[in-house]
């Protein structure tokens, strides 16, 4: 049953009080226990810790920008028993994130740990991954389009049954010159390609012709510094008042990056051997 004097008590201290209380003191370890208004909520504080010629342990949360440098850090100041590695993936919306606990809870379960030294990695995309997923489904003019193949040329791949680089940026110019010019038709070809028809808009009489591909593959680095790999896509076309819109559509790259998310998790599992977990550690349940 709730004891009126003592609410009445602990009321009249919260509305008078100003200053912290200290409740526990332990002189040896320098750890002081406080309630603080205006809720009154106890606090743990150690403000001599900065005094003191060392920590009395670890604690970090670090972020690193490459494989290497996250393994040697988990190597450097972690250990086989207590240290853990996790792994959170989501490879269609392309996110991939690495987090190493130091000083996590290892098998004795007597022995718990803390869990706040903590290091954690996400492998950055390369540039050519990143203007290429970026623009992944989005419309292009004809001078756009061949704008964009100019730029990234390199990175077409030369594919059996597919257009080279140097054919790809003839395609992107013969758009670009025929930006002006009014679509006519379209004709599917036994290679499978696309001839292409137009006219000027004052000369209905003048007929030009271009082939395009609806397939070809590039081949790029997925993260920074990392190996290249191979993704296929689709040209896509659409025809609205005469004028022709442009977008292609990359081929599951969502498991191109899976693919080179595994290399990197082999190279980290191999290198640093302390066990690995795909989730995530601190889930709220």
């Amino acid at each position: 049953m709730e004891n009126p004097e003592l609410t009445n008590l602990a009321e009249t201290l919260a509305r008078e009080m100003k200053q912290p209380i200290e409740i526990i003191s332990e002189p040896e370890g320098n750890i002081k226990r406080l309630a603080l208004p205006p809720g009154w909520k106890l606090e743990e504080r150690d403000d001599d810790a900065k005094l003191l010629e060392h920590p009395r342990r670890k604690i970090a949360k670090v972020r690193l920008h490459d494989a290497e440098s996250f393994i040697d850090y988990v190597k450097r100041h972690g250990s086989m028993t207590d240290s853990t590695i996790w792994c959170v993936a989501d490879y269609l919306a392309g996110k991939v994130d690495f987090l190493g606990i130091l000083n996590d809870h290892g098998e004795d379960e007597n022995k718990p740990a803390w869990r706040d030294h903590r290091a954690t990695f996400s492998p950055e995309f390369s540039e050519e991954w990143n203007r290429w997923v970026g623009q992944n489904k989005e419309p292009f003019t004809q001078a756009e389009f061949a704008s964009f193949i100019e730029d990234n040329l390199k990175d077409i791949a030369s594919v059996e049954g597919q257009p080279t680089g140097s054919q790809m940026l003839e395609m992107a110019l013969t758009f670009e010159a025929n930006q002006d010019m009014r679509f006519k038709s379209a004709i599917r070809l036994q290679n499978g390609g696309v001839q292409m028809s137009f006219v000027q808009d004052d000369d209905a009489q003048t007929l030009q012709k271009m082939q395009v591909f609806d397939r070809f593959s590039v081949g790029f680095p997925v993260f920074w510094n990392g190996d290249a790999y191979r993704i296929d896509a689709r040209l896509r076309y659409r025809v609205r008042d005469g004028r022709l819109t442009f977008w292609f559509e990359l081929i599951r790259q969502d498991k191109v990056l899976e693919s080179a998310t595994q290399t990197l998790i082999k190279q980290i599992r191999d290198q640093t051997g302390n066990p690995f977990f795909f989730g995530d550690p601190f889930a709220q349940q």
